[in-house]
């Protein structure tokens, strides 16, 4: 009886499960985690919104130029345009932004990247020339960073998005 029993708590879970709604698990890959229950969209756009009014410009990477800066308490934010290399100078008229990437300078890692993923983007080759597998369009992700441990750096976003939440008065 006991074996039975173990094996209908191991059997019925798994097949109950609402997590395989598409055929595969939600928020598993080791490239990303969706975050849109913490940063929506629309927080998305106005984190981006207040950089791009209230911000500068710095460059802190080889790959662009002038990107959108804000300097929030603690650590910085930056935006980068959502066709790469073909906004090389971060030129609002010539695209969106569709990342923030956070910068910490005491932490580890310093790097956190947040990607938006709008309607239409997966369809756009000027914005995704390969799509990450599970990627959905309106949603939010933090990328990976290097071999950093995602889980960890998961848990780690959410202090910054409260931090920027608080500064900017969004909830």
């Amino acid at each position: 009886m006991k074996n039975i029993l173990g094996f209908i708590l191991i059997i019925i879970p798994g097949c109950c499960s609402d997590n395989d709604k598409d055929g595969k698990i939600d928020n598993i890959s080791n490239e990303y985690r969706d975050i849109t229950k913490n940063l929506s969209v629309q927080k998305f756009d106005t984190i981006k919104t207040f950089i791009l009014e209230n911000g500068d410009r710095q460059t802190y990477c080889n790959m662009y130029n002038d990107n959108p800066h804000y300097s929030f308490e603690g650590f910085e934010a930056y935006l980068n345009p959502e066709i790469g290399q073909g906004n090389i100078n971060c030129d609002p008229e010539i695209s969106d932004f569709n990342m923030i990437v956070i910068r910490d300078q005491n932490a580890d890692p310093q790097y956190y990247h947040i990607l938006i993923v709008r309607q239409g983007d997966l369809e756009n080759k000027e914005i995704f020339f390969t799509v990450p597998a599970g990627i959905k369009e309106e949603k939010v992700y933090l990328m990976k960073y290097y071999e950093y441990d995602l889980d960890l750096m998961e848990r780690k976003i959410y202090l910054y998005i409260d931090q920027i939440n608080n500064e900017i008065n969004i909830y």
